[in-house]
């Protein structure tokens, strides 16, 4: 089936579909775009665990989303801004308590399988665990005693809202350990459901629970302890998934260790994943600090709109990077150049529509969540715009990454972390949420461009929609 041709048949095809039907039209066609009948079973198990993450990414997406309105509703600009600025520290935290290990293991883990090396494995797996633990509980030790010095000069619900994340931490860092593992062993969505399903249905149910008992004494703080339950139980349950994962010749080896050239490795994988965070968080952070968490609120409300144009981007990189491990590893290089560029066709096709409703109805989209979040629309708009480019530059990071060039990214995803920082502290004083918008989506756009050149010039890969059609060449 050619691209044109399934861009032409999408819309009268899906038009009088159920819900249902549609969600399996999508799984189809992105097992026609990344593999046909008769594919090598590398392929098919890419187009397997793309579809897949794919079904399970909308579904995350949706109860996101209906938490996300939830709490707006409830806790109201004031609370949900204390909310989600508790929330983002965690996940700013998280990028140095993992240490960068989270990444090495996705690397390590589909090598050591392949080449049966079950000592290094369990080694690696035992190392990484023992020493994640310790440093996430020292950052979250270190964050609330840092937080009590300066306890006199902000706002006490946001104090405390950070005090209680910070229980969390150790939990989100262990979490992500044990995702890499499963995605290294190509269990991508046994990897994925406790915390992209089983955890926010369970919030819900206990969100629910808590708002019939309290009603309108629902606090950020409240609402918080409620998310570090349900993140416990569902952390629980990843980790009896993954011990019974695993092969069993690694439960019948000893374990064998590469410290160094481990932490060599991992701590390159940090800074990208820093850098990205960066990116990624300090427009939140720097509109708390700067104008308030009402503002951050409001800004974050805009920011999750535009990240729904990125779900189906986040779904094929997490099928693709053991794939892309496996087939560099083997020096196929022109199946990888086939499965990457199909990739990100289905990425951008479906990515485009999302984004262009967004930046069209922005407003609406918005009031859902009541009246005071429709300031973001022209942050929402500006987002959208960026997490196009995106979409459509395909996935460089875990291209580079997977192939051995993560201080490649490194690079990139540096200087676009440190231009984040720049236009930030220079736009948010007169523009605001606006200001904040174009930050980010400045520097998304500026580290794709890096990235995707780096991605030819380094392994000979076109990243982007256009396949082989690129103005650089290699050299």
């Amino acid at each position: 089936m050619r691209w044109t041709d399934l861009l032409v048949s999408i819309i009268p095809v899906t038009r009088n579909m159920t819900i249902s039907d549609k969600i399996n039209h999508l799984r189809y066609l992105f097992q026609h775009l990344l593999g046909k009948k008769g594919v090598t079973n590398l392929k098919g198990r890419l187009a397997r665990s793309a579809s897949g993450s794919f079904g399970l990414r909308i579904a995350s997406t949706g109860l996101s989303f209906i938490i996300g309105l939830l709490l707006a509703r409830l806790l109201g600009t004031a609370g949900y801004g204390a909310y989600t600025y508790a929330i983002t520290w965690v996940g700013f935290l998280a990028v140095p308590g993992a240490l960068g290990l989270d990444k090495l293991l996705v690397r390590e883990v589909a090598i050591y399988e392949t080449t049966s090396e079950w000592h290094f494995m369990r080694g690696l797996l035992r190392w990484a665990n023992q020493t994640v633990l310790i440093v996430s509980l020292g950052l979250a030790l270190l964050a609330a005693f840092i937080g009590s010095i300066f306890a006199g000069r902000q706002d006490s619900l946001v104090l405390i809202s950070l005090w209680i994340a910070m229980v969390s931490l150790p939990l989100v860092t262990l979490t992500r350990l044990r995702q890499a593992v499963l995605k290294g062993l190509n269990r991508v969505i046994a990897g994925q459901v406790p915390e992209m399903l089983i955890q926010p249905i369970l919030f819900l149910c206990f969100l629910g629970i808590t708002y019939l008992l309290l009603g309108k004494a629902l606090t950020a703080p409240r609402t918080l302890g409620i998310n570090i339950a349900a993140t416990g139980i569902a952390f629980i349950v990843g980790t009896r998934v993954l011990l019974k994962t695993l092969p069993p010749s690694i439960k019948e080896t000893g374990p064998s260790y590469k410290i160094r050239e481990w932490m060599r490795s991992a701590l390159p994988l940090m800074l990208i994943t820093g850098m990205q965070i960066i990116n990624a968080k300090t427009d939140i952070i720097m509109l708390g600090a700067m104008k308030g968490t009402k503002e951050a609120g409001i800004y974050s409300v805009a920011n999750r709109g535009a990240e729904f144009i990125t779900f189906i981007l986040l779904a094929v990189n997490t099928a693709l990077a053991p794939t892309v491990a496996s087939l560099y590893a083997a020096g196929d290089m022109k199946k990888l150049q086939d499965v990457v560029t199909k990739s990100t066709r289905v990425i951008l096709l479906f990515s485009l529509p999302i984004g262009l409703a967004l930046i069209l109805c922005g407003h609406w989209f918005l009031l859902l969540f009541g009246e005071a979040f429709t300031q973001g629309r022209m942050s929402l708009a500006i987002l959208s715009a960026g997490q196009l480019v995106n979409a459509s530059m395909g996935s460089v990071g875990p291209l580079l990454v997977m192939t051995g060039h993560e201080r490649n990214v490194a690079i990139g995803v540096g200087i676009s972390a440190a231009l984040n920082i720049i236009l930030n502290a220079l736009l948010i004083p007169g523009w605001s949420i606006a200001g904040a918008a174009i930050a980010t989506a400045s520097s998304m756009i500026t580290w794709n461009i890096l990235l995707a050149t780096w991605v030819y010039k380094t392994i000979g890969i076109h990243s982007t929609a256009l396949g082989e059609f690129v103005p650089w060449r290699k050299g």
